[in-house]
């Protein structure tokens, strides 16, 4: 029944979009020029405007006359109506997009559409750039700040009509993971540290996890492996340990030792004079190559075909793993992130096992990094304003959108007042924030979150981060050397839309996913020889889509003119 329900719900939603966008495509460059100048003075609050809001946030939790909503209401003369469905639910927001109901803010997506779709089917309007100018000027500085950011989601044809707003990703700057290994199996087997460390904090377990901007070599590392695996590192006199653990469900466990060739996942580069993807290349079929080595010496845990990301943190709590990657949360313990590895293993208080974070593995050329989080810019996600606002909802909607989200004196929207809603968790000012017990963390009375968008400049990265991994960044992942060195981003990406590639991409990631994961899989456990089956991989990669998606690739603008807003 569930899955007939779905079944109905998919043909439903694929009708009513196709109906919408028929009746949108006419009439999809008809929304009238707006006269600003007829617009409230920006901070003229002085006509009540009702809005039905969402933001990045809505569970559907919202209770009517909460703490926030009040002070909003009160601010910006305001009625807000809130919306009562779970947006990170794709089955409510897809009977939301099909019945037309939408807010007048959302930032959820309707059924996989890009910003431009969704605007030609009319589920959204546009948001001219001198409304932006004039009410929500801390964005617009934002986007100036971050190049292309002022170029990025124009309307097809515009240079002066956004289709959505964007977020800025300052908690993702920098490295955002990097290898480690049990420090107390390296002491007892007589490795060397590659240079000084420190813990990372006094307790909590932090004591015990140790940091080095120091790396070791692939070539060093494999050795390290080796004796995690073979000379008992444990002490149980049982050959039950390995060095390596991978996951069988994304590449995350092989970011900084696919950085040691130069790779990052889904990245394009330059090679051989020819522009290529990362799953083709050269020197992924090293990175192959090695990992098969490693799995053939038996350094490779060979449970990992059958153990996800989630399964393998479960594993490595187990005592037996000697490498596993990790975010600077991670090994700063945050609250968030508890249970994950390699902190895991160091949450018991009588733990005896020791962590010590390296900089990335340097690689057979000398290089040494890993993947940008983001390709381009640390700008991301979508706020969109629902096809039926006005001019005068909108005008309102952006000063709260600017007020709410980039104007840290609001930091009450998230936190409340500090003292009577949360308190600090170390220094003032320089640690995380934390609610009191007893109140709503996310919506419900207190109304936190309940109308915020993703967005994070560096103070509001610190109310969410310990002062342990603020420290961690500061001191090495996020310092600006590092990520001159060590950020991998790729040659060429389609960031402003100007090709074919996210239809090309709809039309064959599935097979080509599969084409990609069956042959690693199959690579590094030996089933095929990488050298003997390259060529045929390769060109049933280009077959199934690949070429045509490296052709439509090459249409696209360098990052380095990106970076610095050329189109």
């Amino acid at each position: 029944m569930r899955k007939a329900k779905r079944a109905f719900l998919g043909t439903f939603m694929a009708a009513a979009l196709v109906i919408s966008g028929c009746g949108s495509k006419s009439g999809k460059n008809n929304e009238e020029p707006v006269d600003v100048s007829a617009l409230p003075d920006a901070g003229d609050f002085s006509e009540e405007v009702a809005l039905n809001l969402s933001g990045s946030f809505t569970r559907g939790k919202a209770k009517d006359g909460s703490y926030v909503q009040k002070r909003l209401e009160e601010q910006f003369n305001v009625k807000i109506k809130n919306t009562k469905v779970d947006t990170w639910d794709a089955e409510q927001t897809n009977l939301m997009v099909a019945s037309g109901d939408l807010p007048d803010t959302f930032s959820f997506t309707a059924g996989g559409q890009t910003a431009q779709e969704m605007f030609d089917s009319g589920l959204t309007r546009t948001i001219p750039k001198e409304m932006l100018e004039k009410y929500a000027p801390r964005y617009m500085k934002m986007l100036e700040e971050n190049q292309p950011g002022p170029i990025m989601n124009l309307k097809e044809g515009s240079d002066n009509e956004y289709l959505q707003l964007l977020g800025q990703y300052a908690h993702v700057d920098g490295l955002a993971w990097g290898p480690t290994l049990r420090l107390d199996w390296l002491e007892k087997l007589g490795f060397e540290t590659p240079g000084k460390m420190k813990a990372v904090g006094p307790n909590g377990g932090r004591e015990n996890i140790y940091f080095t901007e120091s790396a070791y070599t692939i070539e060093e590392l494999e050795e390290i492996l080796k004796a995690f695996t073979f000379n008992d590192p444990d002490g149980n006199g049982k050959n039950d340990t390995y060095g390596l653990l991978p996951a069988n469900n994304n590449l995350n466990w092989a970011t900084s030792l696919m950085g040691a060739f130069g790779l990052g996942t889904e990245y394009n580069f330059i090679e051989n004079d020819q522009l290529v993807r990362m799953e083709v290349s050269e020197k992924y079929k090293e990175f192959l190559k090695l990992m098969a080595k490693w799995y053939k010496m038996g350094i490779i845990d060979p449970e990992f075909t059958t153990l996800d990301e989630k399964m393998g943190w479960e594993k490595y709590k187990t005592g037996k793993i000697g490498y596993f990657i990790a975010q600077p949360s991670y090994l700063a313990m945050d609250d968030w992130a508890r249970g994950r590895a390699p902190q895991n293993i160091v949450e018991n208080p009588d733990s005896t096992a020791k962590i010590l974070a390296t900089a990335p593995e340097i690689g057979p050329d000398g290089q040494q990094g890993l993947k940008a989080y983001l390709p381009v810019v640390n700008l991301a996600d979508s706020f969109y304003i629902g096809k039926k606002v006005t001019d005068e909802q909108l005008a309102r909607i952006l000063q709260m959108f600017d007020y709410i989200n980039f104007d840290n004196d609001a930091r009450w929207t998230v936190f409340g007042e500090v003292g009577e809603h949360s308190e600090w968790e170390g220094e003032p000012n320089k640690s995380a924030l934390k609610v009191k017990p007893g109140l709503s963390l996310e919506e419900g009375d207190t109304g936190f979150w309940a109308y915020n968008f993703r967005t994070y400049d560096k103070e509001r990265v610190q109310w969410i981060n310990s002062e342990y991994t603020l420290k961690l960044k500061d001191e090495f992942y996020a310092r600006e050397d590092v990520k001159e060195k060590m950020l991998i981003r790729p040659y060429k990406w389609d960031l402003l839309n100007q090709t074919k590639l996210k239809e090309l991409e709809k039309r064959y990631s599935g097979q080509l996913n599969t084409i990609v994961d069956e042959f690693r899989m199959k690579a590094i456990v030996g089933e095929v020889d990488i050298d003997k089956e390259w060529d045929k991989y390769v060109d049933n990669w280009m077959k199934n889509g690949g070429k045509e998606l490296l052709e439509e690739l090459d249409k696209a603008p360098l990052v380095t003119d990106l970076l610095q807003g050329k189109q």
